[in-house]
């Protein structure tokens, strides 16, 4: 037998307003109010991406971590600062993360940029962790991680990709981060 439905708008019950999620962006401005330029927008290689990028978090006095959403031919869609920590860490969230990347339309891939504040720029265990968890996250999203930078001083930079430290495939990274249900993961894979 056939029902009706009452409409909402002729329900007495309490009213509740619904939102609407809007996602806009805004052009990236320095201490200064200016507007933020870079040389170039196509991050094809980790030497282009840092000399674009590093620049970002050069006079940070903590640690900051960033992505950079990228097209399917590495162009520059958007810029996110994710977290700002201490002068020796930051916390990553991969929703942070992830969800400004998911929500940016046309970003196929990112780069993940963070800043050492003492300006040394080789990677503690801890960046290797993390940097295993995006990659994981990524590959589960459908998104290409195409480097993980780490900025320091004087334009120096290290690039995971160039250092060989990002996985080539899944079974290397869900073997790295202990995904067998009987054993211990090791710290930083959840």
């Amino acid at each position: 037998m056939p029902r009706s439905i009452t409409p909402f708008s002729t329900v007495t019950a309490s009213r509740h307003r619904v939102r609407e999620f809007v996602c806009a962006y805004r052009p990236l401005r320095d201490a200064e109010g200016h507007v933020v330029s870079l040389p170039t927008l196509v991050l094809n290689n980790p030497e282009t991406a840092a000399r674009a990028l590093t620049p970002l978090l050069a006079q940070e006095p903590v640690e900051v971590f960033a992505i950079a959403c990228l097209s399917v031919r590495k162009r520059l869609l958007a810029w996110h600062l994710c977290s700002r920590g201490s002068r020796t860490g930051t916390q990553v969230s991969m929703p942070d993360v992830f969800v400004p990347a998911v929500l940016t339309p046309g970003t196929t891939g990112l780069i993940v940029l963070h800043n050492h504040p003492s300006g040394e720029v080789t990677p503690s265990p801890d960046d290797v962790a993390v940097t295993r968890r995006l990659q994981l996250s990524a590959l589960i999203l459908g998104l290409d991680l195409h480097d993980h930078l780490i900025a320091g001083e004087a334009g120096q930079y290290f690039s995971f990709r160039e250092a060989g430290l990002l996985g080539t495939g899944l079974e290397e990274i869900v073997a790295a981060c202990g995904a067998h249900p009987t054993k211990a993961r090791p710290p930083g894979c959840a």
